[in-house]
């Protein structure tokens, strides 16, 4: 009996930090961009002055997928055998971000300029089932697949990485177009010896450039294109690859304060992970290279004066790999002072 216990504990403390890294993939799935945040207003300054913006994503996934678009599976190897199963992740990411939003009444070089600062309050899970499927004695595999998902699993709340902007636009009649620069700054806490972390410790610099066209017909579409640059974590030394994102959005005013339409965005990573220090307890895949997409329906609702915005969104992601795959609901409110 001691020593069938001596052996359970080998092999699931063998595992453990396999599948930990596997489920956790925070430097490799956790991105700097605040995927489906951005909207039609972004793309067309609003009214010149100082705003007061609530903005509440929630997302969630019951899936994560490797970096050939299945779900995540592992195969570790021990002294005298192979333990192989299969990981469900379910995720979950709740978040209040006010942000203070100033937008110029003189021109300079033509447009419109101002910056706005995101202050994310986060609430995040990690809920980790991992499933044994070498065979082996019925309560072993349970005893390895319990103390593994156990391990895998968390949960913290608190503050996020605060996000800086400065912005341009310019207006030319039916067009509009707006040129950003976005800096996100490591106030999250982190630790790389826990499964759930709210900044990813590292600086992101995100240049971005938006347009969008309207109609008289009352139809406005609009897109943004971003490139993202990060640092290396300060305490693994690993560094992130730099990524791809685009989001597009295309909506119908039916009435003067109502309109609705779809959105959805883009995410292609485009240089691989870097793990210098061998921080990550599995070798990177692929480079680990991010990739995702999405689609739903947008509508929103502005006051007479212009002064007040309320937008709802839901946003299905699809064909990712090297991240989680879920759903994000998003409710912002805006306020002119």
């Amino acid at each position: 009996m001691h020593a069938r216990h001596s052996i359970s504990s080998l092999v699931a403390g063998s595992l453990l930090c396999g599948v930990c890294n596997i489920a956790m993939a925070a430097e490799n799935s956790e991105l700097a961009v605040p995927l489906g945040v951005w909207g039609l207003d972004s793309a067309i300054l609003p009214l010149s002055g100082v705003y007061g913006q609530i903005v509440a994503p929630s997302y969630r996934a019951s899936s994560a997928k490797d970096a050939n678009g299945n779900d995540v599976a592992f195969s570790k190897s021990i002294p005298g055998i192979t333990v192989k199963g299969t990981v469900n992740a379910r995720i979950k990411v709740d978040a209040v971000v006010p942000k203070l939003v100033y937008v110029s009444e003189d021109p300079i070089l033509g447009g419109r300029y101002g910056g706005y600062i995101a202050v994310p309050l986060l609430n995040k899970s990690r809920d980790i089932t991992v499933n044994v499927t070498t065979p082996l004695p019925p309560a072993l595999q349970q005893k390895i697949g319990l103390a593994a998902s156990q391990a895998a699993s968390g949960s913290k709340r608190g503050l996020g990485d605060i996000e800086l902007a400065s912005f341009i636009g310019w207006k030319f009649e039916s067009l509009s177009i707006v040129a950003a620069m976005n800096v996100d700054l490591p106030t999250g806490s982190f630790d790389k010896n826990s499964q759930v972390n709210l900044g990813l410790n590292s600086y992101s610099f995100r240049p971005l450039v938006s347009a969008a066209w309207s109609t008289e017909s009352g139809f406005d579409i609009a897109a943004a294109m971003s490139y993202n640059v990060s640092t290396a974590n300060r305490e693994t030394d690993y560094k992130s690859g730099q990524y791809f994102h685009m989001e597009y959005v295309g909506t119908y005013q039916f009435t003067g304060n109502f309109k609705a339409g779809l959105q959805g965005y883009v995410l292609h990573q485009t240089t691989d992970d870097k793990d210098p220090s061998s921080s990550s307890a599995l070798p990177l895949v692929n480079g680990n290279r991010a990739r995702v997409t999405s689609l739903g329906p947008v509508m929103s609702y502005q006051t007479d004066d212009l002064k007040t915005q309320i937008e709802l969104k839901y946003l299905r992601e699809m064909s990712a790999r090297a991240r989680p795959e879920g759903d994000l609901a998003l409710i912002t409110f805006s306020r002119l002072f």
